[in-house]
């Protein structure tokens, strides 16, 4: 009589005991790698541009050029003066003078919105005429430069300071040839920079119709 003994294992038993060994192996990788890191390696978010006052974590935007921060004692940068804008003289009528200053004054263009027209004009000859610069205040007046708003019209002045209740002339001359600007009807700015506190760089025009060529 034989003494062999036969085991027959159903086959779900086999797969569901390889599932339970994959499973157990997958958690014990975990377990080691978890043991590796350890729990002072955490990745944290970095925190940049932190300024004194901020939340935890809040990223403060850097500084704007030109812009004081509230929460900084530096003092803020210097600001450059702009330009002063040009325009007319202002009369003793629309601005009484005050006592200390001078107050520049066209007195043959102011009757004109401070336009003069030369009129017509040959497109082969230069034109000049001399303007009169009138000292309303009560000091002196510096007239510190004279420029006109193109190469083809030059100005200069004679006494570039004036005394109270006196006049100096400022001469201006166009030349059409300059920029061949025959047929065509011109206006030209003429622009005097002085100390008068109210209208420092004094402005006004010059026009003309010049021939054909």
């Amino acid at each position: 009589m034989s003494s062999n003994v036969t085991v027959k294992v159903d086959a779900r038993v086999l797969y569901g005991l390889i599932a339970l060994v994959a499973v157990l192996g997958i958690f014990g990788i975990g377990w080691w790698l978890g043991n590796q890191i350890g729990p002072d390696q955490t990745a944290t978010a970095p925190v940049t541009n932190v300024q004194e006052g901020a939340a935890p974590g809040v990223n403060v935007p850097p500084p704007v050029p030109g812009v004081t921060d509230p929460n900084s004692s530096a003092p803020a940068p210097a600001v450059q003066d702009a330009p002063p804008a040009s325009s007319a003289p202002v009369s003793v009528e629309e601005a009484p003078l005050v006592a200390g200053t001078p107050r520049l004054w066209l007195p043959e263009v102011a009757e004109t919105n401070f336009v003069y027209d030369f009129g017509e004009i040959p497109a082969d000859n230069a034109v000049e005429k001399d303007f009169e610069i009138t000292n309303l205040g009560d000091t002196e007046l510096v007239i510190e430069d004279v420029s006109a708003s193109c190469g083809c019209t030059a100005a200069a002045v004679g006494d570039s300071t004036i005394g109270p209740g006196e006049t100096t002339m400022v001469r201006v001359s166009y030349d059409p040839r300059h920029n061949q600007e025959f047929g065509k009807f011109v206006t030209k700015q003429v622009r005097i920079k002085s100390n008068d506190p109210l209208v420092p760089l004094a402005e006004f025009t010059i026009q003309a119709d010049v021939a054909a060529q």
